[in-house]
């Protein structure tokens, strides 16, 4: 017999939800298809369950007291704020589309270092401030490189650098693509001469140039994939999807958990995304907001999300096989 609900039976709710999002269409481009498990978020520091509604009321009478009250306007909001996030999660707040070099045939990504101009304006290769690896940067068609003259150089008699402010790029050239070779001398005075990886001209001894360059991700068969791109346009927002979460109740009366979930059949994933870069303070959280809406049961009855409180055995003894002593048969 199926368990009644026993109004004495109180709990206490302070655990997260684990929450997943279903696709509630087919999205062939994308390679999704209606009801795949689309995100999953188990990282997430608060899940909030927010009910509002508007009211009105007849009044009259001495003292014009509230007679008749009318409710309205149900409105149900999701708030989960993750600690971490993933470039889909991301995309998925954003509305974006993800792009990586498979699909596209490349993927451009910036780099910038700096490096110390030797004698004559001679330039090292820029060593990656991460890896410690030596780099070398290549110019593509509309993807030059550039450089800034940042000064801190001497001249031969030991006066200011004059060269200091200026700078220039090396221009994709017809011949083909240009590299900024060991050693190279970069002529900032004259930006038309930077047509090859080395020209005359004479950055002072001690300058720090700033380069700029992009990197071209082609992402061939056999290749790891090293860049993936997610592209915000004005005309995408985030979708509608179905919503399960997962959390715990604690009963009063035996202080163990058990398993309490909601379902929301139809949420649409709000488009206000906040994402703060600082240097100070706890990390950032990913905060998604869902506004819940109508969607109709098995019934055909409307609803907007519901709540369930249940119990799960598996084994023949109607003991849990699980660590949730809580969970009991039901008889």
């Amino acid at each position: 017999m199926a368990q009644n609900v026993n109004i004495f039976d109180k709990y206490g709710i302070k655990e997260v939800a684990n929450v997943q999002f279903e696709a509630l269409e087919d999205d062939p481009s994308a390679g999704v298809y209606e009801g795949d498990i689309v995100l999953f978020l188990d990282t997430l520091k608060v899940s909030t369950i927010e009910t509002t509604a508007e009211n009105t009321a007849a009044q009259g009478g001495w003292g014009n007291p509230r007679l008749v009250q009318w409710d309205y306007g149900k409105e149900i909001n999701i708030t989960l704020e993750d600690a971490l996030m993933s470039l889909e999660s991301l995309r998925f707040m954003l509305g974006g589309a993800i792009k990586r070099p498979s699909d596209t045939g490349s993927v451009f990504v910036r780099h910038t270092e700096e490096v110390v101009a030797k004698a004559n304006g001679a330039l090292p290769l820029p060593v990656d401030h991460l890896t410690n690896e030596p780099l070398t940067p290549k110019a593509f068609l509309d993807h030059p490189i550039k450089l800034i003259n940042l000064g801190g150089g001497k001249t031969e008699d030991g006066k200011p650098s004059p060269c200091a402010g200026f700078r220039t790029q090396i221009v994709y050239s017809k011949e083909g693509t240009n590299e900024l070779a060991a050693n190279a001398i970069v002529n900032f005075k004259n930006p038309a001469a930077n047509n090859k990886s080395t020209v005359a001209i004479p950055a002072c001894n001690g300058d720090h140039i700033r380069i700029f360059w992009d990197v071209e991700v082609k992402g061939e068969e056999g290749e790891k994939e090293s860049a993936v791109e997610v592209t915000i346009s004005p005309d995408t927002f985030p979708g509608t999807y179905k919503v399960v979460g997962d959390t715990f109740m604690r009963s009063e009366k035996t202080g163990k958990d058990e398993p309490f979930q909601f379902i929301i059949n139809k949420a649409k994933v709000q488009s206000n995304v906040t994402i703060t870069l600082q240097a100070e303070g706890d990390p950032s959280t990913f905060e998604m907001t869902l506004n819940v809406l109508r969607s109709t049961n098995e019934s055909g009855k409307n609803e907007m999300m519901k709540l369930v409180r249940y119990n799960i055995a598996t084994a023949d003894d109607g003991q849990v096989e699980d660590d949730y002593g809580s969970i009991t048969s039901g008889s």
